[in-house]
């Protein structure tokens, strides 16, 4: 039934690839391998009828001749070459390539599970990956050139971490965890994971009221009264500075006396915030005056 074959269960959709993406991946390798064993062939014909070689080699049976071309010539040595550099070693690699991608196909299925998108992949180890839909971040629906050309596309499906490549038959690197090849009707399986990624949309009661339970915003609350008092500080001016400068205290004197960092007390001579009530006594006293004589309002 198409690329994609589902299968209705309690809370499951199987699916599974196209045998299409077998003849595609194969096409993708030979136009790779063509090119290249297509220059291999080029390179011995030239080495075995070169102008050069062809001056340096005598004819079969002569004093001058090598060994094997006094045997069987040079078109048949040419013809040795190419069978057993090319021809074999390609047969050979796509017998492989076929062999591992059809049964990659065979056993490569997936389901769409209440909480979780299995997928099972493997040529000779079979592997069962498991992605929870609560990690699933992005889904992606990718159609190549060669995809194109027998109306296929892979779904690409982005979590929180980074999944591992799967095995790789042939010379097409595989990645098996988030990432289903071959199908016929992609749109099928990304509605199915949407529907389940909808439940995960908002924050459950429970979850919510343990995120957000007060004790949580203690580091919100500070942050509002930092900004609160700096607020509060455009309208209240001091005289600390003054104050320091009498009694010949530095700024870095006077910030070791009260135990803050000298950065504090800059601030609080510039007026950007108020003091607390502890820190005010404790200039007051150090500077010998009383706490109402530190500031006063514009």
């Amino acid at each position: 039934m198409g690329g994609i074959l589902m299968k209705k269960k309690e809370f499951s959709y199987e699916g599974i690839i196209h045998s299409s993406w077998r003849t595609k991946t194969l096409l993708k390798m030979n136009v790779i391998l063509i090119p290249i064993f297509t220059m291999i062939t080029l390179f011995l014909f030239l080495a075995t009828f070169g102008e050069e070689g062809t001056q340096r080699r005598a004819p079969p049976g002569s004093p001058g001749g090598g060994p094997i071309e006094n045997i069987i010539g040079v078109p048949e040595l040419l013809f040795w070459l190419v069978l057993y550099v090319v021809i074999i070693p390609y047969l050979i690699i796509m017998i492989i390539s076929a062999f591992s991608l059809s049964s990659y196909v065979k056993n490569y299925t997936f389901e769409v599970l209440e909480n979780n998108l299995v997928i099972h992949h493997g040529v000779f180890t079979k592997t069962k990956a498991t992605i929870p839909f609560m990690q699933i971040q992005n889904i992606s629906i990718v159609r190549g050139v060669f995809d194109r050309l027998f109306k296929i596309s892979t779904v690409k499906i982005e979590t929180a971490g980074k999944s591992r490549g799967g095995p790789s038959p042939g010379l097409i690197t595989i990645h098996p965890e988030g990432h289903i090849p071959g199908l016929k009707d992609p749109d099928v399986i990304e509605e199915k994971i949407n529907e389940r990624l909808k439940k995960y949309a908002h924050f459950p009661s429970d979850l919510e009221e343990k995120l957000f339970k007060p004790e949580e915003l203690a580091f919100d609350n500070f942050i509002s009264y930092i900004l609160s008092k700096m607020r509060e500080g455009e309208a209240l001016k001091t005289n600390i500075k003054e104050l320091r400068e009498k009694m010949n205290y530095s700024s870095t004197q006077l910030a070791e006396k009260v135990g803050v960092p000298i950065q504090t007390i800059k601030y609080l001579e510039e007026g950007r915030y108020n003091p607390s009530l502890t820190l005010a006594y404790k200039i007051a006293k150090v500077l010998n005056c009383k706490i109402e004589d530190l500031f006063y309002l514009t």
